[in-house]
């Protein structure tokens, strides 16, 4: 009897497989060029507020929406979209996973400039990773929308004051000229923008890829 228990066991081990995928961490990144006095991270009224919804797809629905470009042999997708009539074609294409929002202030403050989000996966989009590693057609993408608003001001009276939208694609596979398929990593999203100080004094809001 022991023997077939153990032997029950042993079986049961080879067959579970673990979960590709059950969490994903979103990380939100405010800087400052050269400095955070430079660019009026340091006044009293200087904010960052952000706002975002991640949602899943597949690659091919990306496909269908004219997304898809080659480069240097690897499929990816364009990882920036300003468009807001395009977003709604694509979230009627996708699944909401998960939505937030977050202000911080006194950004003078290190830590008030980096903020990360972790998520948890339902069951169901668990289920469709775990699929995507045996159907070599199925091409999970994360698809996460973004609104960003900075408002600061430097000593020398330099103000900027603006909204910035983004949306950002990852795809799980890039396959290469011999279609064999390769895993992106996409536990780990993170979005940087920057307060850059120009040349005539004034302030201006860059960046803003998907890494």
């Amino acid at each position: 009897m022991l023997l077939i228990l153990i032997f029950a066991a042993s079986v049961f081990a080879q067959t579970k497989q673990e979960n590709l995928l059950e969490n994903v961490e979103i990380k939100f990144t405010l800087e400052s060029d050269p400095t955070p006095q430079d660019v009026g991270f340091d006044h009293p009224r200087s904010f960052w507020k952000v706002k975002y919804e991640l949602y899943l797809t597949d690659f091919s629905e990306m496909e269908k929406l004219g997304l898809r470009k080659i480069h240097n042999g690897l499929e990816y997708l364009s990882s920036i979209v300003r468009d807001k009539s395009f977003n709604k074609r694509i979230k009627k294409k996708s699944m909401k996973i998960s939505k937030g929002n977050f202000t911080k202030k006194s950004l003078s403050i290190e830590t008030n400039t980096e903020v990360i989000i972790p998520i948890n996966l339902p069951p169901n989009v668990i289920e469709i990773y775990n699929q995507a590693t045996k159907i070599p057609e199925k091409n999970p993408t994360f698809v996460l929308f973004v609104t960003e608003k900075v408002s600061v001001k430097n000593s020398a009276g330099a103000k900027l004051k603006e909204q910035y939208l983004i949306t950002g694609f990852r795809p799980l596979k890039h396959s290469g000229s011999n279609q064999t398929y390769e895993y992106w990593n996409v536990k780990n999203m993170s979005l940087n923008i920057s307060v850059a100080k120009r040349e005539d004094g004034k302030l201006k809001l860059v960046g803003g890829l998907v890494h």
